[in-house]
């Protein structure tokens, strides 16, 4: 790619690109259902997904568990740091045996602005508040069964490996669907015995397979 002068332009430098020039690099493994961090934690690290899961939670003062967002391999998340307190207020848990790589805020800030990173570093925000923003929006205007379609298209898309007209997702528990749905367990189990029975998915234990074209069409319906 060039400039309208000619000139060849700088590719910008990726957060991947940052994390491979922070000198405290550090990789941890964590194993299925073992926390990266959890509420309240002294943390003040950024990380990055090398392969696994990883979901981030909060939960209220009753108790009450809400399901923040699911990442995987090659993702930063941890973005919490950046309010300068160093106290987790979500929690960071592997689905399934994990490796990050973990940077010190101070340390992933200084090779950020070595590197002229910071464009990436704002779309990568912005793209995190965006998502929670979306979701909020959904949560007021869209039906719960309609919630948890958008949901399983999203999971699918993102975690899904193909698997003939459907994309298979691993390790969704309807417990944790409820918890970013914001309904009940037994809502979510009548809404999946729904899709099952008009063709949208197909389930066998917590394995989920998503039809996205028909849950493309149900969407698109009025």
């Amino acid at each position: 790619m060039s400039t309208t002068d000619g000139r060849a332009e700088t590719p910008i430098p990726s957060l991947r690109d940052v994390f491979d020039r922070v000198s405290t690099d550090a990789r941890v493994r964590v194993n299925a259902q073992e926390s990266v961090y959890a509420t309240g934690d002294d943390d003040d690290s950024v990380y990055l997904i090398e392969s696994g899961q990883v979901k981030l939670s909060m939960s209220s003062a009753e108790g009450k568990d809400c399901l923040l967002s699911i990442y995987t391999a090659g993702e930063v998340f941890g973005e919490s740091c950046f309010d300068g307190t160093a106290r987790r207020f979500e929690s960071a848990i592997a689905m399934q045996p994990t490796l990050v790589r973990r940077a010190s805020r101070r340390e992933f800030l200084i090779e950020v602005e070595r590197a002229s990173a910071y464009e990436s570093l704002l779309r990568h925000l912005a793209l995190r508040l965006a998502e929670r923003q979306g979701a909020v929006f959904d949560l007021v205007t869209i039906a719960s069964e309609r919630r948890l379609a958008k949901v399983l298209l999203s999971f699918a898309e993102k975690l899904g490996r193909s698997d003939g007209p459907h994309l298979r997702v691993d390790r969704i528990s309807h417990e944790e669907l409820s918890q970013i749905i914001g309904t009940t367990r037994p809502r979510i189990t009548a809404f999946m015995q729904r899709f099952r029975k008009a063709g949208l998915i197909k389930t066998s234990g917590r394995t989920i397979h998503v039809n996205p074209q028909r849950i493309r069409d149900f969407l698109a319906r009025d």
